[in-house]
């Protein structure tokens, strides 16, 4: 009765949080990631998830699959193709530059070339679901810029998750069997969303009903189980350092962005929009940290600061976007 009692308490928490974030308009995926600080804080912990946090961190490694698969299922090859040249400049630019300045700057403070690496490519992911979500409510998704900023998130991800196995690979030797067991699901997850979604497709009656259980119903353990693994004390002892991984992280993807101005025709203003679109992390970047430090690879207070620039850099999208569109209507086109 007292395991039952958790997992409800862990799924309203983060159901309450959703609906209130969706009210005031703000991504629900901040509402989860919140929601799953707080659910998994050291309070918390003790007044509600004792002694049931072992059962609660394992269903958590259902939801970290669950993620991953509907990472996947984002993945639209037709809005990949719609701007596919413009999309790859941007997708590449976008992803390098913030690796390579998340790599640099990180070997340059110390850290080990694994560690830098890793939040290298944390810094290099794009949230596909938080932008598809806000572009389709400002009914902007299907403009040249949104299927841009589409496709350029779509190879970004591909890439991210390429890298990762290929640094898997390499750091992996001493990784217990369960964290390469894990490591190795998450990634066939990933890929087998993209493949249910190219071949079943999202519309078919079931998928709709097999999206909403995993994202409300099992992805909610995964961001409890990154809740209980966050540091809130890291952030306090270590603020430089957070600021640090702010400003690398949103500078890259905005200089990205704009690196790619003598290969289009796109306007300043517009790969601004695009580059504050890429900026939106989310989910996956969540979910790579979240391996990276189960792993070895991050400590607790990189993989902490991770989490609060995934929600700063996916809540400055929405904010600005907004107002840029209403100030310049026909942006988009």
């Amino acid at each position: 009765m007292e395991a039952f009692l958790s997992l409800i308490y862990c799924l309203l928490i983060s159901l309450a949080f959703v609906a209130l974030f969706k009210k005031l308009r703000i991504s629900a995926m901040v509402g989860m990631i919140l929601a799953g600080i707080i659910t998994g804080s050291h309070l918390s912990r003790q007044i509600f998830l004792e002694p049931n946090v072992d059962l609660i961190l394992d269903i958590g490694d259902i939801g970290l699959l669950s993620i991953m698969f509907l990472a996947g299922m984002e993945v639209s090859w037709s809005m990949l193709y719609k701007e596919k040249k413009d999309a790859a400049l941007v997708a590449v630019f976008a992803a390098v530059t913030p690796f390579l300045l998340g790599l640099f700057t990180f070997v340059a403070l110390g850290f080990s070339i694994a560690t830098s690496l890793f939040i290298g490519l944390c810094m290099s992911i794009t949230a596909e679901a938080t932008k598809a979500r806000i572009l389709l409510e400002m009914k902007k998704l299907k403009t040249k810029l949104g299927s841009l900023m589409m496709g350029a998130g779509i190879i970004d991800d591909i890439f991210g998750m390429g890298l990762f196995m290929v640094f898997g690979y390499f750091f992996h030797a001493n990784l217990p069997v369960k964290e390469v067991i894990m490591l190795s699901g998450a990634i066939l997850a990933f890929f087998g969303g993209i493949f249910i979604h190219m071949k079943i497709g999202r519309t078919e009656k079931k998928m709709p009903v097999l999206e909403k259980t995993l994202l409300y119903v099992v992805a909610p353990f995964f961001f409890v189980s990154m809740g209980i693994n966050f540091s809130g004390g890291s952030l306090i002892l270590e603020p430089v350092l957070l600021l640090i991984i702010i400003i690398v992280a949103f500078s890259g993807k905005m200089v990205g962005t704009l690196l790619t101005k003598p290969f289009t025709k796109l306007k300043v203003k517009q790969l601004y929009l695009i580059g504050l679109g890429m900026n939106s992390r989310g989910a996956v970047e969540l979910a790579l940290a979240f391996m990276a430090f189960r792993a070895g690879f991050l400590p607790v207070s990189i993989y902490s600061d991770l989490i609060v620039m995934a929600l700063i850099t996916t809540l400055i999208f929405p904010l600005f976007f907004t107002r840029l569109i209403r100030k310049n209507p026909r942006i988009m086109d």
